[in-house]
């Protein structure tokens, strides 16, 4: 019996051992870049999820995910613009401090809004700083191929993390003639994968692949050595990302086609909404004894008492009395007359009349 306890023993830890030398377990200390790496190389999928304010992060810490990424999305999604390329730097840094302090294990990266990077490396810098310092970001997403890896090298030059971002790229879309998959052809592929490299070049520690075929995705994630992040790009990644209201089902607009819901809570906020206004309305909410508060009824009945003998006749007066507005007169009749009085409007006609008789004896 002692052996066969023994072995079985041995093989659940053999078991054990193989299941996580390819999946390392969820980790609850503070998720770096050398995580990432470590992920990506034991084949275990990388997870990634926008926030845009302090609840979201706080839910995207306590599960966790991997990344949690202040998405320009919120442009959208939060702000009501119709596209990315509205958002200002000054709004995205107030989403990303929000974000900052409700994240805690996941890799806070954030997208530069459009037009603070492209301009120039300078630009760049510029603009990435003020996300380091004023936004509390940890890193920075920028979208493009290879024409941003002079602005990637000159980032990572100075220590700032850059994820890059290839493929579809929303803040481009009115040049791309809308949200249209990309790499669909030979020569679109190789560009694709020459952007891939020379990003990774350039100093980026991971890639985002948008809206591209799942073989291509693939293939770039096998070409380069650095985490690749899809969203639309196949299983084929090293993780994957998602818009938060896509994921909970509360965007409004139109879904893509690799969307997923994982919860239905739009339909649950209507209910939710439609449930407390009729509530209101019917005077079913608040409830007295489960959602109100109680005064000791001895405190109410003296309460009571007070209240009727202020309102008796002769107490009322003496309590008006106290409670009269304040007004020249009244003060003139408390100080006991001290008070110079002023005269009244038609005591002030009369000095007026007796002037003006003098002044005509005065002329004639």
């Amino acid at each position: 019996m002692l052996a066969i306890r023994a072995v079985s023993a041995l093989v659940r830890h053999a078991l054990d051992h193989r299941r996580y030398m390819s999946v390392i377990p969820p980790s609850t200390k503070k998720t770096t870049i050398a995580r990432l790496i470590d992920l990506r190389a034991a084949n275990t999928p990388i997870s990634v999820l926008t926030a845009y304010d302090f609840p979201t992060a706080r839910a995207c810490s306590a599960h966790p995910v991997d990344i949690t990424l202040v998405g320009d999305s919120l442009a959208q999604v939060c702000l009501g613009y119709p596209s990315t390329t509205r958002l200002t730097l000054d709004e995205m840094l107030h989403h990303c401090r929000a974000v900052a302090r409700g994240t805690t294990t996941p890799l806070l990266v954030a997208d530069m809004p459009y037009g603070t990077y492209a301009p120039s490396p300078r630009d760049a810098v510029r603009a990435a700083v003020r996300m380091i310092q004023e936004g509390h970001a940890e890193a920075v997403k920028l979208e493009g191929g290879q024409e941003l890896v002079p602005h990637i090298s000159a980032l990572t030059g100075i220590g700032i993390p850059v994820m890059a971002h290839i493929g579809l790229l929303p803040q481009r879309s009115t040049s791309l003639s809308g949200y249209r998959v990309q790499g669909r052809t030979a020569a679109s592929a190789e560009s694709l994968v020459r952007a891939a490299l020379a990003l990774e070049k350039a100093g980026a520690f991971a890639i985002v692949l948008e809206a591209m075929p799942s073989q291509l995705g693939e293939y770039i994630t096998r070409t380069v050595k650095i985490p690749t992040i899809g969203i639309g790009a196949g299983p084929g990644t090293n993780g994957q990302v998602l818009v938060w209201d896509d994921m909970l089902g509360t965007w409004h607009g139109h879904k893509a086609k690799f969307v997923r819901h994982f919860a239905d809570v739009r339909k649950e906020v209507e209910r939710g909404v439609a449930a407390y206004a009729h509530a209101v309305k019917d005077r079913s909410f608040p409830n007295p004894e489960r959602e109100g508060y109680a005064i000791d009824p001895t405190e109410w009945e003296s309460f009571l008492h007070v209240r009727a003998q202020l309102q008796e006749p002769g107490t009322l007066t003496e309590h008006a009395e106290e409670q009269r507005p304040y007004s020249a007169a009244s003060h003139r009749e408390d100080s006991g007359g001290t008070e110079a009085a002023q005269p009244d409007d038609s005591r002030m006609s009369e000095l007026d009349e007796q002037t003006g008789k003098k002044a005509e004896l005065h002329t004639s």
